[in-house]
């Protein structure tokens, strides 16, 4: 007998383990990010990594309090508190991550550049590690 994929799928209030998106202060997902899970002791109880839409999903826990660390390249590492329920799911929501070492963006809106003491240059970064800058004239 075949059982369709999506016949399969729990529904989001039947799942279980952690479940967090991790995303960029720019609400961009982070795809890359690799979250990790301690118990009271210090012991490494899971690792996972973000998928393309930023979206992290575990096994479930024992239910307890657990320390979760966020990391990736070229972002600051941030840490937050889950606790398992007795389903052993947690939810933490979306986690955001800082640029290290970045520039915050501009609001969104019009500017009026004066040519004469002004100059609009453009920085493209690839996960952080290289960079192509650019200057419109």
């Amino acid at each position: 007998m075949y059982t369709s994929p999506q016949a399969t799928e729990s529904a989001p209030s039947e799942r279980r383990g952690l479940h967090a998106l991790v995303r960029t202060k720019d609400g961009w997902a982070v795809q890359h990010a690799i979250i990790t899970v301690t118990d009271g002791y210090g012991n490494q109880v899971v690792r996972a990594e973000a998928d393309a839409e930023g979206a992290v999903m575990t096994a479930p826990l024992a239910p307890g309090v657990y320390t979760v660390v966020v990391t990736a390249v070229g972002y600051s590492p941030i840490a937050s508190t889950a606790i398992a329920t007795t389903s052993g799911t947690a939810e933490l929501g979306v986690l955001v991550l800082a640029r290290q070492g970045g520039v915050e963006l501009p609001p969104p809106g019009v500017w009026t550049i004066d040519p004469a003491h002004s100059k609009v240059a453009a920085t493209a970064q690839h996960l952080g590690l290289s960079s192509v800058q650019g200057r419109f004239t």
